[in-house]
């Protein structure tokens, strides 16, 4: 069993813990909101953040207002509502449920404790950083193990990277930002042949825009591996980034450790995100919309991309994770200047991610990063 230690964990002080979450990914995003003030001008197309063009729908808008009434209150009662809620989709019981106000927190919660016991992080790279930038805040060390040829998370080189050392293995799978997705069935039988003692985080942020669809879900796998912890966002498909709302599923005593460890006590998310979440699940028509219409998108891009000869991974996300080559050195700036927003992380060295923004917005894209075409 690798279910979360408790005796271990608790020794290091919950202090330490809620300093560790605001000293960084979340306060190197202040820094960035602060620098970065052009994100909040509606005249600019946002293809940096791989936002949800299309939501809050408007059930989440109705749910959010009427929400206010009770802002008064804590929002146990919602929680509580809201994992029966999960917990009903996916068959679990909600006991197997954290809620958290974004999944970031849940991120930092576990590179933290990976980080205050000493442990090691084995991770696919590159891939969504927080929980190895927590991590290494708290004094963990990091093996990092660089996509493929073809930007797929290689489960062969992760397997063969496991070691006495290791203390969790993190996988983002869709991954962020290459876009690409392992084979379900590979990925079953890595999870599966993972030691017992060695922590799994799966990170399923992109699990609705899954070319296998959600059966491209490590779910079923969570009452066989008690070291599994799946997290899951409301951030993208539910169109709820501003409002701050994710979740854990894993054995009940990963999660009772993590309410346990969390500066919050699990009462992080408000009366509104939740009433939101709630309000979202319920709604799948709206989720169906924007699987549809983020499709839509992509196919403008591949289309202009074909056109141009333009190389790229095939998605299964909502961004386009593209060869850099093929542009401007500096059309990152040069995008921006024209008004349109895309993104380049340091690790990224090749690469450029587009985020799929309305069907309009991606033909301005193409009409103008056109004009940087080497």
């Amino acid at each position: 069993m690798s279910e979360i230690s408790r005796r271990k964990w608790l020794q290091s002080s919950l202090l330490a813990s809620s300093a560790l979450l605001m000293s960084g990914p979340a306060s190197a995003a202040i820094e960035l909101s602060k620098k970065n003030v052009a994100r909040f001008n509606d005249e600019l197309i946002k293809l940096h953040y791989n936002e949800n063009p299309w939501g809050p729908s408007a059930k989440a808008r109705e749910a959010v207002i009427k929400a206010l009434d009770i802002s008064n209150r804590y929002p146990d009662d919602l929680v509580e509502s809201l994992k029966k809620e999960i917990a009903q989709t996916n068959q679990i019981d909600p006991r197997q449920i954290f809620v958290s106000a974004g999944s970031m927190e849940i991120l930092s919660l576990l590179g933290q404790h990976v980080g205050l016991m000493k442990g090691e992080i084995l991770t696919a790279w590159p891939t969504f950083p927080t929980i190895v930038q927590a991590g290494e805040i708290a004094g963990a060390t990091t093996k990092k193990v660089w996509v493929d040829s073809n930007e797929r998370i290689d489960l062969n080189k992760l397997k063969a990277g496991i070691t006495d050392k290791t203390s969790l293995i993190f996988l983002c799978n869709p991954n962020n930002p290459t876009s690409t997705e392992v084979d379900t069935k590979d990925l079953r039988a890595f999870c599966r042949a993972v030691p017992s003692n060695v922590l799994i985080c799966v990170d399923e942020a992109y699990i609705e825009f899954s070319n296998n669809g959600l059966e491209g879900s490590m779910m079923s796998l969570v009452n066989e591996l008690p070291n599994l912890i799946i997290v899951r966002t409301f951030s993208k498909t539910y169109g709820l980034a501003g409002l701050r709302i994710g979740y854990a599923i894993s054995s009940q005593g990963n999660i009772e450790q993590l309410q346990m460890r969390h500066p919050g006590r699990e009462i992080a998310a408000g009366v509104a995100p939740l009433a939101a979440a709630l309000a979202t699940m319920k709604d799948p028509a709206f989720i169906k919309h924007c699987v549809s219409k983020n499709n839509e998108g992509k196919e403008i891009v591949y289309n202009a991309y074909k056109k141009w000869g333009v190389s790229h991974a095939k998605s299964s996300t909502s961004f386009i994770y593209t060869r850099h080559e093929h542009f401007d050195k500096d059309v990152v700036p040069k995008m921006k200047k024209d008004g349109i927003l895309i993104t380049k992380w340091p690790d990224m060295k090749d690469h450029i991610r587009i985020s799929i923004g309305k069907p309009s917005e991606m033909e301005a894209f193409v009409k103008t990063i056109e004009k940087y075409l080497v």
